[in-house]
């Protein structure tokens, strides 16, 4: 695609080729696969019930 097709789409998929050629980019190294995981890692918003029943301390609704 040369510069002046690119310049003619609509300003969304811009957008969405730029965000997925910064991807792209980042997947390349170990330091970008690094951030990616660590990005993914903040953008999870549920606990993981799991890792935190092995907590000590740790009780279940209900128990004393």
């Amino acid at each position: 695609m040369g510069f002046e097709q690119l310049m003619k789409l609509p300003y969304p998929i811009f957008l969405s080729f730029l965000k997925e050629n910064r991807l792209m980019d980042l997947r390349e190294s170990e330091d970008g696969r690094e951030y990616l995981a660590k990005i993914d890692r903040l953008n999870v918003t549920t606990p993981d019930f799991s890792k935190l029943s092995k907590l000590s301390g740790f009780k279940k609704a209900g128990e004393n």
